[in-house]
């Protein structure tokens, strides 16, 4: 596979949706689909994967409309800025999703410099007042404390935001935490908790996009009581990722708290994440 930089490009990243989605493959004209469905219809998680070809995209299409009674609903999502070439014509319609966030690996591991300032003085802050503190990598036995921290720091979160898509998206990440970590031992990822006093406060995990694409970082989450524990995590899981140059810190949602916290660490800069629709009118 080329270089990728969307983190839905990763083998994990698809694999820890099958508690949402039943996820199907196939392959069309040398092409691989990836097809995921639930109870409101059947859309494709991305492009088909393999040599540019329209009638593969026309007879993906074909399929979902079979399944679905909204022709909106067949789409195909996490398609990159340089994909779109392949969907020109009357045939097809898109629009622009989101965008994913990229970090340098060596600014997330220093922070130096005064944009930085902040992140610095909270990891200082919590080196000072925890000194006891233990980054040590995620293990089976850990799942269970692990399982019930994020419940801890999702519930926190639901307080403070009674926006429904919020919450539900809050709710879909605990059952995606639960398959990635049933399967941990199976996937190609890394994970890092972090023990004060002997007991579980932060978490982190990600996976490698494929043809040394960057590092994707997919869960974070921690005792939002000890301040400054969230950075240090962020920083020190940063500093494992040495054989990567870039670190996709996801996208945010469209949700602007997201996007605030992100911003933080200043990205360098940002990939886009397009869908792709049949044209209004177009004809199968």
């Amino acid at each position: 596979m080329s270089c990728r930089r969307l983190s839905a490009y990763a083998f994990e990243n698809i694999f820890i949706w099958k508690t949402l989605f039943s996820i199907r493959w196939t392959v069309a004209r040398g092409n691989l689909c990836c097809f995921f469905e639930d109870q409101t219809g059947c859309f494709m998680y991305l492009p088909p994967l393999g040599p540019a070809d329209k009638e593969t995209a026309l007879d993906c299409f074909r399929f979902m409309e079979e399944k679905n009674a909204n022709r909106d609903i067949s789409r195909m999502e996490n398609v990159e800025e340089g994909d779109l070439g392949n969907f020109s014509g009357d045939l097809f319609r898109h629009y622009k999703k989101g965008d994913e966030y990229l970090l340098s690996q060596k600014d997330a591991a220093t922070l130096r410099g005064d944009r930085y300032r902040h992140k610095r003085n909270l990891c200082n802050y919590f080196e000072k007042n925890f000194p006891q503190a233990l980054l040590r990598p995620y293990a089976a036995g850990d799942r269970k404390a692990v399982l019930a921290l994020h419940q801890a720091w999702r519930r926190e979160r639901e307080a403070r935001r009674a926006d429904p898509v919020y919450r539900a998206m809050l709710q879909d990440s605990a059952r995606v935490l639960e398959a990635m970590l049933a399967s941990y031992e199976k996937l190609e990822g890394r994970a890092f908790v972090v023990e004060v006093s002997g007991r579980l406060a932060a978490f982190s995990s990600g996976f490698p996009l494929p043809a040394e694409g960057p590092f994707c970082v997919n869960f974070e989450f921690a005792d939002l009581a000890l301040k400054g524990v969230c950075a240090w995590i962020f920083r020190e899981f940063s500093r494992c990722l040495t054989p990567h140059s870039e670190i996709n810190i996801m996208d945010d949602s469209g949700l602007e708290n997201l996007r605030q916290a992100k911003f933080l660490y200043h990205p360098s800069q940002t990939v886009a994440s397009h869908t792709v629709l049949l044209a209004d009118g177009a004809r199968l």
